[in-house]
């Protein structure tokens, strides 16, 4: 088989239907004129001409059997390779942290002289790390003490429906069942009569908000019920007692859209801090109610 030449790049190459470089169609028919000029009148000149092309070809035979031997013995190694290291990968890693963060510690109230109380901070979260519920408790014995927080409940228009058919019974106040509202062990465990402050519609159908304040003589005691499913409290005993008939709990209640263990800001009181997802702990700052910012250590229970 000899060599053909491209009219159109000039590139020599073995017989094909068009140019391996250009691939233009080659016309592998002799040309009239060259037919008779070509044709060789002794068969033994054609077979010396003929010879080195044979020579050359079966060297090129032998370079391509050999470039696919060596081929076949180094290519496979890394497809190889990299189905092991497929097949040894692990499983993606998913933490659940749904539960419940505590944490508790001692600090000074500025006075004279500073006095010792002590700060409660719990967080609960969802499989994900989303905030669901936070709260901050401040004991300040023989002077009172303070708290707030917020959940997220699934029920939250049946619970403001309810409650807004039993204030509209009773204008002047209500018995209540609002158990999310946690009431310290240093204040009285009564029931309690329960009024509106802000929220209330003519029909109890139309009302999506509530702000409640329990009728009490001395402590100010709220809840915040919003048919969204978020509900909230506060409390001020003794000393922090003040602000009575009005909205307290926008003051304190403050989380941010998705809030979550990664990282959060204001939930409640100037809470913040950061999960430590290898400890499994959170390192908060609570700079609120009084004093300065404690640092309290947050795990999981």
């Amino acid at each position: 088989m000899s060599w053909v030449t491209c009219p159109h790049c000039g590139f020599t190459q073995l017989p094909a239907a068009e140019c391996f470089k250009c691939h233009k169609r080659l016309d592998r028919r002799p040309s009239r004129e060259a037919a008779p000029a070509a044709a060789p009148s002794d068969p033994g000149i054609t077979s010396r001409a003929a010879r080195p092309y044979l020579i050359l070809l079966g060297a090129l035979a032998l370079l391509v059997i050999s470039g696919v031997v060596v081929w076949n013995r180094r290519g496979p190694a890394p497809v190889a390779e990299a189905s092991r290291d497929v097949a040894a990968a692990p499983a993606t890693w998913a933490l659940d942290l749904t539960g419940r963060w505590e944490g508790k510690g001692a600090t000074s109230l500025p006075g004279t002289p500073p006095r010792p109380a002590l700060r409660e901070v719990f967080v609960e979260t969802d499989r994900s790390g989303a905030i669901v519920a936070a709260g901050v408790t401040l004991t300040d014995p023989g002077r009172g003490g303070a708290g707030a927080g917020y959940l997220s409940v699934p029920d939250g228009a049946r619970r403001v429906r309810d409650a807004a058919a039993a204030l509209a019974a009773s204008p002047h106040g209500a018995s209540l069942s609002l158990e999310f509202v946690p009431i310290p062990p240093w204040m009285p465990a009564k029931e309690r009569t329960w009024r509106a402050v802000e929220g209330a519609r003519r029909s109890p159908d139309e009302t999506t908000y509530l702000l409640l304040e329990a009728v009490e003589p001395k402590d100010v005691i709220q809840a915040g019920l919003n048919a969204s499913g978020f509900l909230s409290w506060l409390y001020l005993a003794g000393d922090y007692a003040q602000g009575r008939g009005s909205d307290q709990l926008s003051r304190v209640i403050h989380p941010g859209p998705e809030s979550g263990l990664r990282g959060f800001r204001n939930i409640v009181w100037d809470l913040s801090g950061a999960a430590d997802f290898v400890g499994l702990q959170v390192p908060a700052t609570i700079s609120q109610p009084a004093g300065t910012a404690d640092r309290i250590v947050l795990r999981r229970k």
